[in-house]
């Protein structure tokens, strides 16, 4: 007597093929795109040791744009670093729209406390809303250094938790 057990268990295993077939082409909730969520507001925080961030999104665009953070400093000539602020924001790209994925890249030169800095500013918008600066000061001669004088680079990153609904406070006059 004769088994017909293999056309039963090829059947059974081209059905399976078929299911994990269609299981792995068919779009599946890992495959959308999440938008980031970014209401308007003031957004910012001030920092522990005296650094800042504040701007205003406005229809997913980020304006105002401005922070403060701590670089540290080297003169040519000395081992010694020293630490400074790097405040910028006023020639920051206005405007720059937020893209889905919640995560903004912004690159431009500012003069900052008097130093010509290379500035990189991400703003990430999320679980975790995060701004991360980098900036580099190469060394650059003034109109009033003196030849053979020493010059100073700087550089310094910084990461900080921002929170809508931030503002400042104002100084004590």
């Amino acid at each position: 007597m004769r088994r017909r057990t293999a056309p039963i268990s090829l059947a059974v295993v081209a059905l399976l093929v078929a299911l994990v077939a269609a299981v792995a082409l068919a779009p599946g909730a890992g495959a959308r795109r999440s938008v980031a969520v970014v209401p308007n507001g003031t957004y910012g925080v001030q920092g522990p040791r005296g650094e800042y961030v504040v701007f205003i999104v406005r229809d997913r665009k980020v304006r105002n744009l401005n922070f403060n953070i701590q670089i540290t400093c080297q003169a040519s000539d000395s081992p010694i670093g020293e630490q400074r602020f790097f405040t910028a924001g006023l020639e920051a790209p206005l405007g720059r729209r937020i893209p889905d994925s919640g995560k903004l890249i912004l690159n431009w030169q500012e003069r900052g406390n008097g130093r010509l800095g290379q500035v990189h500013v991400e703003l990430k918008f999320g679980i975790r809303d995060v701004a991360n600066f980098a900036v580099i000061v190469p060394e650059e001669p003034t109109p009033e250094s003196v030849p053979g004088e020493a010059l100073e680079s700087c550089d310094g990153v910084s990461s900080l938790r921002f929170h809508r609904g931030f503002e400042l406070t104002p100084l004590p006059y």
